[in-house]
């Protein structure tokens, strides 16, 4: 920590008689946006690249583009915008576009003349991209992809601060950067403070080669971070002399501010952490080397709080007893009692792929802390893919840990996926291996990151613990469903009995992968299965579409588990509704509860069986899914059989066929009780045009054999209306109670 301290203060000192973050005026610069620009085939100026020109929400600040003459490059105005201006910068939806923006859906859109439009992908060419070369630290005058600047962050000595375009005089700074780089670019790569290696072919690191023809991963970064992180790089080394642990942390502040500080780094102008003043993504946000259209770099003051933070204590590792080896895990041959294995599976993270990101920062440096060491990826010994020989490999893992561990020891392997398929792919491993699952628990490991995340993500992760399966015990399919019925049921029981009621600990998510893996608990406590022997289950070749007994028994845990799941309230009703009016339901009640992954909506559809929810969704992105409300519907799916909307003067008539099969929530009793809630709204909140197309609909004997449980449902809507982020409730809620009022008081 004393050695970071003062390789930073030696490193403000230099920036300092460089004059290359400070102005005129007395400020420092913070933060320094930077966006691509290209020229497309039929417009003579180059158009600055950005999906909005927000640069702080909390202040309104934002960016306009403006031609003067006719020159090639448009000026950047940056002001606060009105409210109602700034209103259409930021867009009320991802369905509305933002004002300004040149970057919308895959397209690049002229500011000045938004009905003009290229394609982002036809830019590259038939050829793609030129390839930089070593030596390139800029785009070249006749790339495609051009760079430039359009905003820093100053701040004054009393810290206030303020958004600017660059002037005359901040360019002049960028091209003392430049010179200042392009002094040291050689010796510096030479001796290891800033990377020479090339990007490595594979899934995600052809992206930037791809994307903007970047070809060895100095390219990844502006000159103005090669410098910041260069000359940290080289004030450690002159710092730590041979000492091992100094080279060691040296290596992994680099590592860490450079994650923090390369042209991947996002600029988030909302994030409340900054303050809502603005602030800077990591690299990898996700687990992708994504490339973008514009871009945030940190000026020195903020690059600091980027370096890792080292303990306070004086105990280091080796003062412990331990030992650290890299080594394939088939050939790991030390006894532990317990082993802790994070394993890869299906669409796993190319970590073999973006762990150079960082070899690449300490290749020259790594030897001086092992000697000998092979600074490489190893990409080829990783444990990738799927199909058998993936299972193949990774059954020998497990089975050579189990070799390494007491009778009475144990395995914990975390997992983390939703699709069924792949959880019986691990069951099927580790059952293979000798194992049997004895316990399991939900943890979360992710969490929300001020928007940054966009997808639909797994939220929580499955501890499951194992142990060696001693005895030889034969199950048959037709006792194991009921067996794995009462387990689910049992997991859910303890998960609901640790729930506090307004703060539970789970979610739906964490309820579907409970019942995956009470599953294995029983599947993985046989050693045969309908006669058949493991390795004839984990390695049988499969037609497309057929399902292994493992994959049959795991989704019928979560149709069991979504069956057992009833929202509160609904007790009295649920037993007679369909799949589909159960899904529907489900549904609103997890958006009642903030809700919002698609992810989470589609497994849940896929434990009812229901195979197109899009029907019933008002909004469908990735993480901001609503369904429809009665009224919302409209006549959408609240047609009849026959193709036309049931009113009350014409009710649904049954026993006719339709042109084309109907979507299963369509002729659903729910869907009926829906439209009455949409006539009630209709008629100013008055109920008898919803009462009266109950009974028309149902006829005088079901009307009254059904009464009782639309009642339990409609109650039960009539509470969404006031849950938070459920606004768009209310009047059909209120609707719901008063049409509620109307059928109690019914008489025959």
């Amino acid at each position: 920590r004393s050695l970071q301290s003062r390789v930073f203060h030696q490193a403000n000192q230099l920036f300092n008689e460089w004059r290359i973050e400070h102005n005129e005026d007395g400020e420092r610069a913070e933060a320094f946006l930077y966006c691509a620009e290209v020229k497309p085939e039929g417009c003579d100026y180059y158009i600055p690249l950005a999906p909005s020109w927000v640069v702080s929400e909390k202040f309104k600040i934002v960016v306009e583009w403006t031609r003067e003459g006719v020159s090639e490059h448009l000026i950047p105005r940056v002001f606060v915008a009105s409210d109602d201006e700034f209103a259409l910068y930021i867009g009320k939806d991802d369905s509305q576009a933002k004002k300004g923006a040149t970057v919308s859906d895959g397209r690049v859109v002229d500011p000045l003349n938004p009905n003009r439009t290229w394609s982002i992908e036809s830019l590259r060419g038939p050829n793609g991209l030129r390839h930089w070369s070593p030596s390139d630290l800029v785009p070249r005058s006749d790339d495609v992809f051009q760079e430039r600047l359009y905003c820093i962050r100053w701040i004054d000595p009393n810290g206030t601060r303020r958004y600017a375009a660059p002037t005359q005089h901040d360019m002049a700074r960028e091209s003392r950067v430049f010179e200042l780089l392009s002094e040291r670019f050689s010796s510096w790569q030479a001796a290891g403070y800033i990377p020479s290696k090339p990007i490595p072919p594979g899934y995600n690191t052809d992206q930037p080669i791809r994307e903007r023809g970047w070809t060895h991963w100095h390219h990844l970064f502006a000159p103005r971070q090669l410098l910041t992180l260069g000359l940290i790089a080289q004030l450690f080394d002159q710092n730590v002399g041979n000492d091992r642990n100094s080279v060691a942390a040296w290596l992994l502040a680099i590592g860490s501010a450079s994650d923090f500080n390369s042209k991947l780094c996002r600029w988030i102008p909302n994030l409340a952490a900054s303050g809502g003043i603005g602030a800077f993504a990591q690299t990898f946000y996700n687990q992708a080397l994504n490339t973008l259209a514009n871009w945030g770099v940190r000026g020195l003051v903020n690059v600091e709080s980027t370096l890792c933070s080292l303990p306070t204590q004086d105990t280091t590792i080796s003062d412990l007893a331990h030992e650290v080896r890299i080594v394939d895990a088939r050939e790991a041959n030390s006894l532990c009692h317990l082993w802790i294995t994070d394993p890869p599976y299906a669409d796993a993270v190319n970590y073999h792929e973006l762990g150079d990101f960082y070899l690449a920062w300490y290749e020259k440096q790594m030897p001086r802390i092992f000697p000998g060491a092979v600074i490489d990826s190893r990409a080829e010994l990783a444990v990738r893919g799927d199909g058998e020989e993936f299972r193949r490999t990774m059954v020998e893992v497990y089975q050579n840990l189990v070799r390494h561990m007491p009778d009475n020891g144990a395995q914990v392997v975390m997992f983390t996926h939703q699709d069924p398929a792949v959880w019986a792919d691990l069951g099927m491993i580790l059952w293979a291996a000798g194992l049997k699952a004895t316990a399991a628990w939900t943890i979360s490991t992710e969490t929300d990151a001020a928007g940054i995340k966009k997808g639909s993500y797994v939220q929580g992760t499955v501890c499951l613990v194992l142990r060696k399966r001693a005895a030889v015990e034969s199950g048959f399919m037709d006792e194991i469903f009921p067996l794995v019925e009462d387990e689910v049921k049992r997991q859910i029981d303890s998960m609901h009995a640790l729930d506090e009621g307004t703060e539970p600990n789970f979610n739906d998510a964490d309820y579907q992968l409970a019942a995956y893996a009470a599953a294995l608990k029983v599947l993985t406590s046989y050693s045969t299965i309908d006669g058949r022997d493991v390795e004839h289950e984990v390695f049988a070749v499969r037609e497309r579409g057929e399902k292994s007994d493992f994959q049959s028994v795991i989704e019928r845990a979560l149709g069991i588990a979504c069956d057992y799941l009833i929202p509160r309230g609904l007790d009295y009703a649920w037993r007679e509704l369909t799949l589909a009016e159960r899904y529907y339901l489900r549904a609103l009640d997890i958006e009642s509860r903030g809700e919002r992954r698609k992810g989470m909506y589609e497994e849940l559809a896929r434990g009812f069986g229901v195979t197109d929810i899009r029907p019933l969704l008002k909004a469908d992105k990735a993480n901001g899914v609503s369904m429809h409300t009665p009224s919302g519907f409209a006549a959408a799916l609240l047609a009849s059989p026959t193709g036309s909307a049931p009113t009350a003067a014409m009710p649904a008539r049954r026993g006719r066929v339709a042109s084309a099969a109907p979507h299963p929530f369509a002729s659903s009793s729910l869907r009926h009780l829906l439209f009455a809630i949409r006539e009630t709204v209709a008629a100013d909140n008055n109920p008898e045009l919803g009462r009266q197309y109950l009974r028309d609909t149902y006829g005088p004997a079901v009307y009254w054999q059904l009464r009782e449980r639309s009642l339990c449902l409609l109650e039960w809507l009539a509470g969404l209306g006031n849950a938070t982020g459920m606004e768009a409730w209310t009047a059909d809620s209120n609707a719901a109670r008063v049409l509620a009022g109307r059928l109690r008081n019914d008489e025959a």
